[in-house]
C-alpha cells in the first residue's frame, strides 16, 4: 500500500469512528428519553383508565339508588291512596313483586308513623320492634318537607350484614305523615357488581362512605369492611373537590398505586378505583431490560461492521448511487402502475379528496358498492353523497379530513345505503398524501364493508359463551354422575364380597342382601331420572292428559311422602280446600313432580323439621306449595335452582345424593302441562317454598268423579 494513500485515509477513518460512537450515544439517549416518555405515558394512561372506571362505577352506584328510589316512589304513591291493615296480603304481594325487580335490595318494608313495621317482604318472621330510633326514620320526623332519604351504612340487627336504607315518605289521604317505605340495599351486592367488571391485574374497586368507612371492595377483603380511613386521601380532599386522580403508597393498601375517586351525586358515598404501579409498569420494566441488551448488542455489531464498512465505502459508493437511481425510476414506474391497478380493480371503496373535501377521483368498485355513479360523486363534497345513511356521517367525515390534512391517519365506522331500504356498515380510513416537500396536498380515503365481519364477531362471541357454559355443565354432570355411581357400586361390590364368604342364611348375609336391594333401587332411580330428562329434552315424553280432581294427586303424594319423612323425623302437614280442584294433567307425571318436591324438602331439612303440602285456588289457577323450614337457598342461587345438573354449593355437604336434575325435571314436566313452577327463600337457614301453578279446568268430566282422599288439613 502507498504510505501517502494510507495517510490520506486516516482522517476519514477517525471521522467514521467518531460518527459511529456518536450514533451509539444518540441511540442510547433516544432510548433513555423514549423509555422515560413511555413510563410517563403509561402512568398517564393508567390515570385516564382509573378515572374512566370510577366514572362508570359512580354511574352504576347512582343508578342503583335511582332505581330503588323510583320503585319506592311508586310504592309510596300506592300506599297513600288508602289505609291498609297491618301485614295486608295484597300489600305484601306488591312488595314482593317490586323486590324481584331490585336485585341489589335485600328486603322492602313499610314503617308506620309510630315507628313499627306495618308491611314487609319478610313476614311472618318480622320482629315486632320499634324502628323509631333509626336515623332514617327520625329524619322524616325532623324535616316535614323531606320526601326521600338515603342513610349511611347500617349493620343489620338480624345479622344479615351491612346495608343502606333508601326510604321515602308516605303521605296519607288526609295529608298527614303516614310513615315511610324503606328498601334495604345489601352492600355485598356492590362487591358482586365489581367482580363482573373483569378487573385487570393490580386493580381494586371500593365503595366508601364520605366519612371514609369501607362498605364494599373487590377483590374481597371482608376483614376491612366497616373500618374507616377518614384521615387518608382522598377523604381529606372531599371538602375541596368531588372527583380526582392522584398517586399514593399509603393506607389502606400500603403499596404504590394510581387512585381515582368520585363522590356519588346526591348520596353520601365515594367510589375509589386503584391500580398498582407494579402492574402498570411491569411491561415497561421488561422493555427497559430488552433495550439495554439491544444497546449492548448494537455496540458490538457496530464495532465489527465499522471496519468492513469503511473498506467498502469508497468502492461501493458510486455503484450504489447508480443502482439507486435505476431502482428509484423503476420503483416509481411500478408504483404508479400498481396504484392504478389497486385503485381501479380493487373490490374496496377508494377515492381522492381535495383539501376542501371535494372528490377528485373515485374507483368503480367503490361507486358500485355505494350505488352511486362516478359522475354523481366526482366534483361534490364527500359528505354530500346520498349513500351515507347516518346524519352524523358529515361531521365524522369533516373531522377525519381535518386530521388527515394535519398529517394524521383518521378513521371511523358509519352506515351506508346499498339498494332500496338496505343499510350496511363500512369502515373508512383517511390518510394524507404528501407532495415533494412533505406537505399534505391531498387526502386518500379507503373503505371496507364490515357488515358481515361485525355479524360474525357477534355470532362467534355468542357461540363461545354457549360452548363455555355447555362444557362447564358437562364437566359438573360427569363429576356428579361418577360420584353417584361410585356410591352405589361400592356397597354392591362389598356386598358380593361378603356373600361369597358368608352363609347365605346368616343374619349378616340377609342384611347385606337388603343393602344391595336398596342400592339397586337407588341405581334404578338414577337411570329413570336420566331417561326422563332424555325423553323431555328430545320431545319424546308422552303425557296421558285427563281432567281430574287434583286432590287425589295431593292425597297420593302426601301418603307417599309420609314414608320418606319417618326416617329423619319430619312432620308433614297437608292443607287444601274441601271443594274439587279440577285440572287437566297427566296424573302419574304430576305425582312424580310432587314426590320430587317433597323428597327435595326432606333431603335439605335437618332432622325433626316441618314440611307442608298446601293447595288453593288463585284466580284461574291452582297453586300448590311445598314449604319447609330447612337450609334455605342463598339469594344469588335462587335464579339457577331449576337449571339442569345444578346444586347449591353450600348444600353439597348436607346432600344425600342426586344428579341435580330433579328440580329441572319438575320444571319441564310442569311446563309441558301448561303450568309453571317458582322457588323462593329468604336466605340460608330460612327454609324454602316451591310453588307449582296449573290452569284450572272448567268442571269435571265423566271420569273425574273419583272421591278426594286426604282433603282434611293436619300433620301426616
Amino acid at each position: 500500500m502507498n504510505p501517502s494513500a494510507a495517510t490520506r485515509r486516516a482522517p476519514g477513518t477517525l471521522a467514521a469512528v467518531a460518527i459511529a460512537l456518536g450514533t451509539l450515544a444518540a441511540i442510547a439517549l433516544v432510548m433513555a428519553v423514549g423509555l422515560a416518555l413511555e413510563r410517563r405515558l403509561l402512568l398517564r394512561q393508567a390515570q385516564d383508565q382509573v378515572a374512566t372506571l370510577s366514572a362508570v362505577l359512580q354511574e352504576n352506584t347512582a343508578r342503583t339508588f335511582g332505581i330503588a328510589n323510583t320503585a319506592l316512589q311508586g310504592l309510596a304513591l300506592h300506599l297513600s291512596q288508602r289505609t291498609h291493615p297491618r301485614h295486608d296480603e295484597e300489600t305484601r304481594k306488591l312488595l314482593l313483586a317490586t323486590l324481584r325487580g331490585l336485585p341489589t335490595v335485600r328486603s322492602l318494608f313499610v314503617v308506620g308513623p309510630d315507628g313499627f313495621i306495618q308491611h314487609d317482604t319478610d313476614y311472618p318472621r318480622t320482629p315486632d320492634i320499634s324502628l323509631a330510633d333509626r336515623g332514617y326514620f327520625r329524619a322524616f320526623l325532623q324535616d316535614p318537607a323531606l320526601q326521600s332519604h338515603v342513610s349511611p351504612a347500617l349493620l343489620s340487627r338480624s345479622g344479615a350484614g351491612w346495608f343502606i336504607a333508601a326510604s321515602r315518605r308516605i303521605t296519607g289521604p288526609d295529608g298527614r305523615f303516614a310513615g315511610i317505605v324503606v328498601a334495604a340495599v345489601q352492600l355485598d351486592s356492590f362487591s358482586r357488581l365489581y367482580k363482573q367488571l373483569n378487573l385487570q391485574p393490580g386493580q381494586v374497586m371500593s365503595l366508601y362512605e364520605t366519612s371514609g368507612r369501607l362498605l364494599a371492595r373487590y377483590p374481597a377483603d371482608d376483614a376491612a369492611i366497616g373500618r374507616s380511613w377518614g384521615d387518608t386521601p382522598p377523604f381529606d380532599r372531599l371538602a375541596r373537590e368531588s372527583a380526582g386522580v392522584f398517586e399514593t403508597e399509603g393506607p389502606p393498601l400500603d403499596y404504590p398505586r394510581v387512585v381515582s375517586f368520585r363522590v356519588v351525586e346526591d348520596h353520601p358515598f365515594v367510589v375509589v378505583i386503584s391500580t398498582s404501579k407494579a402492574s402498570i409498569l411491569s411491561l415497561w420494566h421488561q422493555t427497559a431490560a430488552a433495550a439495554g441488551v439491544a444497546l449492548v448488542l448494537l455496540s458490538l455489531l457496530t464495532a465489527l461492521g465499522l471496519r468492513f464498512f469503511l473498506q467498502r465505502q469508497e468502492q461501493g459508493r458510486r455503484l450504489i448511487e447508480h443502482r439507486a437511481a435505476q431502482a428509484k425510476a423503476a420503483a416509481l414506474a411500478e408504483a404508479n402502475a400498481k396504484f392504478r391497478a389497486f385503485f381501479e380493480q380493487g373490490y374496496f371503496f377508494a377515492c381522492v379528496l381535495a383539501g376542501d373535501g371535494t372528490v377528485l377521483e373515485a374507483n368503480d368498485a367503490g361507486m358500485a358498492a355505494c350505488g352511486t355513479a362516478r359522475e354523481q360523486a366526482v366534483g361534490r363534497k364527500f359528505w354530500e353523497w346520498d349513500a351515507w345513511a347516518a346524519a352524523a356521517s358529515a361531521k365524522l367525515a369533516q373531522d377525519a379530513l381535518r386530521r388527515a390534512l394535519a398529517g394524521e391517519t383518521a378513521g371511523y365506522e358509519t352506515a351506508y345505503a346499498r339498494g332500496a331500504g338496505s343499510q350496511r356498515l363500512i369502515e373508512l380510513v383517511f390518510s394524507p398524501i404528501r407532495g415533494e416537500r412533505a406537505e399534505v396536498s391531498l387526502v386518500a380515503v379507503v373503505g371496507m364493508d364490515i357488515t358481515e365481519h361485525k355479524r360474525q364477531e357477534e355470532q362467534l362471541r355468542a357461540q363461545a359463551a354457549e360452548l363455555q357454559d355447555a362444557d362447564r355443565a358437562r364437566s359438573e354432570f360427569l363429576s356428579t354422575l361418577s360420584h353417584e355411581l361410585r356410591n352405589v357400586l361400592g356397597p354392591l361390590q362389598n356386598g358380593l364380597h361378603v356373600l361369597d364368604r358368608a352363609d347365605p342364611q346368616s343374619q349378616r348375609a340377609l342384611k347385606m342382601k337388603e343393602l344391595m336391594h336398596r342400592q339397586l333401587g337407588q341405581l334404578r332411580r338414577l337411570v329413570d331420572d336420566l331417561l326422563d330428562v332424555a325423553r323431555v329434552n328430545s320431545g319424546k315424553v308422552r303425557l296421558d292428559m285427563e281432567r281430574i280432581d287434583f286432590r287425589t294427586v295431593l292425597a297420593a303424594a302426601a301418603a307417599a311422602g309420609a314414608a320418606a319423612m319417618e326416617g329423619p323425623g319430619h312432620t308433614l302437614e297437608t292443607s287444601w280446600p274441601d271443594e274439587p280442584l279440577y285440572v287437566e294433567v297427566d296424573t302419574v307425571r304430576m305425582l312424580q313432580v310432587l314426590s320430587n318436591l317433597l323428597g327435595n324438602a326432606a333431603k335439605y331439612t335437618p332432622p325433626g323439621g316441618r314440611i307442608q303440602l298446601r293447595a288453593r285456588r288463585e284466580g284461574r289457577e291452582l297453586m300448590v306449595e311445598v314449604v319447609d323450614n330447612g337450609l334455605g337457598i342463598p339469594l344469588d342461587a335462587q335464579a339457577r335452582v331449576f337449571d339442569m345438573f345444578r346444586q347449591v354449593p353450600s348444600h353439597l355437604a348436607q346432600s344425600q345424593g342426586g344428579l341435580g336434575i330433579g328440580l329441572a325435571l319438575v320444571q319441564k314436566l310442569v311446563s309441558l302441562q301448561g303450568g309453571h313452577v317458582e322457588a323462593f327463600s329468604d336466605g340460608p337457614g330460612q327454609g324454602s317454598t316451591f310453588t307449582v301453578y296449573l290452569p284450572l279446568a272448567d268442571g269435571p268430566d265423566a271420569g273425574a268423579g273419583r272421591p278426594a282422599e286426604g282433603a282434611a288439613a293436619g300433620p301426616a
